[in-house]
């Protein structure tokens, strides 16, 4: 397995992508991908995205096992690359769902 790769996620949005075999919440339908970032950079996501919102979960998930692009992208000029993964994310890739 490859180092995992995290996305922080609503807790609806993981309650609903559990009854099947993908996560693809209305964001990637909106963005055309799913915004990640590796367990390194997840603070800065969380301190620059998510400050006080509640009920969000990060998805870790094994790269290797999603089947869609993963493009890592600058778009923070004092960050390194960002991954964006360019579908959905198959739940059996999710090695794990903790709280934010």
């Amino acid at each position: 397995m490859s180092q995992s790769l995290c996305h922080v996620a609503t807790e609806a949005d993981w309650s609903a992508a559990q009854a099947g075999e993908v996560y693809a919440p209305a964001a990637l339908a909106r963005d055309g991908f799913l915004h990640c970032c590796t367990e390194a950079q997840l603070g800065f996501v969380l301190a620059r995205h998510f400050t006080g919102a509640t009920g969000l979960l990060v998805l870790r998930f094994d790269p290797d096992r999603v089947g869609a692009a993963i493009e890592w992208v600058r778009s923070e000029p004092d960050q390194d690359p960002f991954p964006h993964l360019f579908g959905p994310l198959p739940t059996a890739a999710i090695v794990s769902a903790t709280p934010a």
